[in-house]
Formats: structure tokens, C-alpha cells, sequence
């Protein structure tokens, strides 16, 4: 085999292609277009859409969902708002700016997955050739 036969570009690179940032993105962002959301809930959801792991399963906890929803806010993605004086009320609504960042991902996301995919699927069959290891 010819050496950089199958170069990868760096923004290319595996850890690159898809981010678990950006799942989280899709599912929050699809979940606000039906209705406002609190946060406890989309967390509720999170687990839900991605067929019963928890967030933590997926490298996602409390502080880290609070942080992406922070940073969707201040990427104008959502609008973020408190119910009354309770801290913990802090609701959601999508944005216009976060229905493009939203059909952006939507386009973008299922060619990286299938790359992501065929990668992993690639590696699987590798690893069964050490089978006899196990």
C-alpha cells in the first residue's frame, strides 16, 4: 500500500466527525421545536432518544448538559428563561438561529455517521481476527 493512500484530513479525523456536542445539539434543539422545555426534561429526553443509555453512558451528565445549553444560548441558538425565583426553572425555546444551526446538522450529521460507521465496522472485523485471544 502506497503511503497517505487514504489520507485523512485533520477536520476529517474520527474523533472530529461526529461529536457527542452535537448529538446532544439535534436531540435539544428537535425536542424544542415542539414545545419549551426545562432542563431536567431534555436530560429525561436525552436518555430516552438514544434507546434508554444515560447521559453518562454517552459522556453527558447534569453539568455538562448545562453547559451545552449555556452555550446554545449564547450562540443565540435558544432563548433560556426562569419560571418564578426558583433557579432550577430554567426553561427553553428555540430561536430562528437555531432552527439553521438545527437543518445544519441535519445535513451534515448522517454522511459523517455512515463514515463513522463504516470506520467502526472496519475495526470490528479487524479485531475479530484475534479472536483466538480471547
Amino acid at each position: 500500500m502506497a503511503r497517505n493512500e487514504y489520507p485523512i484530513a485533520k477536520e476529517e479525523s474520527l474523533g472530529n466527525l461526529v461529536k457527542v456536542q452535537q448529538i446532544i445539539d439535534v436531540i435539544v434543539l428537535a425536542e424544542l421545536q415542539q414545545a419549551q422545555r426545562y432542563g431536567n426534561e431534555l436530560e429525561q429526553i436525552i436518555i430516552q432518544r438514544l434507546g434508554g443509555f444515560t447521559t453518562r453512558t454517552v459522556g453527558v451528565n447534569n453539568g455538562y448538559l448545562s453547559t451545552r445549553l449555556t452555550k446554545l444560548a449564547e450562540a443565540g441558538h435558544v432563548f433560556r428563561a426562569w419560571e418564578g425565583d426558583n433557579r432550577y426553572n430554567r426553561y427553553y425555546k428555540i430561536t430562528d438561529q437555531g432552527l439553521l444551526y438545527f437543518e445544519q446538522l441535519i445535513r451534515e450529521l448522517p454522511e459523517r455517521i455512515d463514515l463513522v460507521l463504516s470506520i467502526y465496522t472496519g475495526f470490528k472485523k479487524y479485531l475479530g481476527t484475534f479472536d483466538h485471544l480471547r
